[in-house]
């Protein structure tokens, strides 16, 4: 394995982040190499790296097997499946991510990973059960914002997300979908179909994640601040005061993204627009470039 490989298997293990960074500035791959064959003591003397969490992790060679077993199985079903993988430090990586609060160590694509570096991208967010008001806005939102050459991102859910992909789909623009669930292993599953289009059309999926056993409805929350990360704008459709779209929009304002809302009593979208921290989007000539 070379060195990314060997900073995901002990990535999978559990190896807790700020140890991770350290040894791939300062760790080479015998060093690596030595703690998967359960040999950590000369590098902690070496380094000083491990908290004893880490500790306890690399003193397991029977979880040492496990990741290296689960790690080569992954990495043949990436070549396999066109998956790219992606470390913070090297190149690839999403420059947009890199300054948020919280960035994913390791983030998983498939399809055209260009558009996360040359192109505007505006996300589209909200309500599973969007307006037919909503709906006609997000309809006419995308087609102004495809012909002008911008890049549409949602989450692939249920109501405004998929409109959103729907309606850059329809009018052959590029969509980039934010998975709460491996790029492999699209959820929800009745929106498989829609994911297959994206890339047919040039789009693209991301995901920090790649174990299909370990979904958790956390997922969706930490999701969002992808979603948010990767935009040079946020628009949030129409949502509940309580729903998980307001994280969307929290971590908007907390990675200084402009934040717009479209102009609706929705009670989450009134409590966004009453805190100023957004402004209502009508078209293309409210969005700041």
């Amino acid at each position: 394995m070379n060195k990314k490989e060997l900073i995901f298997v002990l990535y999978d293990i559990g190896i807790s982040l700020p140890t991770l960074s350290k040894l791939y500035k300062e760790a080479n791959i015998e060093q690596l190499n030595q703690l998967l064959e359960g040999e950590f003591l000369e590098v902690q003397f070496s380094l000083g790296v491990f908290n004893d969490n880490d500790l306890g992790l690399l003193s397991s060679i029977d979880l040492i097997k496990k990741s290296i077993t689960n790690i080569s199985r992954t990495l043949t079903e990436f070549k396999e499946n066109d998956i790219e993988y992606f470390m913070y430090y090297e190149n690839g990586y999403p420059n947009s991510l890199r300054s948020i609060p919280s960035p994913p160590f390791f983030i998983f694509t498939k399809g055209n990973t260009n558009l996360l570096e040359n192109k505007f991208i505006c996300s589209i967010v909200g309500t599973r059960n969007p307006s037919d008001q909503t709906l006609e806005q997000i309809e006419s939102t995308v087609q102004e914002m495809v012909l002008a050459d911008i890049s549409i991102a949602s989450g692939l859910a249920l109501g405004t997300d998929i409109q959103a992909h729907k309606s850059t789909l329809n009018n052959n623009g590029k969509a980039i979908a934010v998975l709460p669930s491996p790029v492999d292993n699209v959820t929800p599953k009745s929106h498989k179909p829609y994911a297959d289009e994206i890339l047919a059309k040039g789009g693209l999926l991301i995901s920090e994640y790649y174990k299909n056993e370990l979904f958790k409805k956390s997922n969706y929350i930490h999701r969002n601040r992808i979603i948010s990360g990767i935009s040079n704008a946020v628009i949030i459709a129409e949502c509940s005061e309580k729903s998980g779209t307001m994280h969307t929009a929290r971590y908007a304002y907390k990675q200084k993204k402009p934040l717009y809302c479209f102009n609706n009593n929705s009670t989450g979208v009134l409590k966004i627009l009453s805190s100023n921290s957004a402004r209502i989007y009508k078209n293309l000539n409210d969005l700041v470039f």
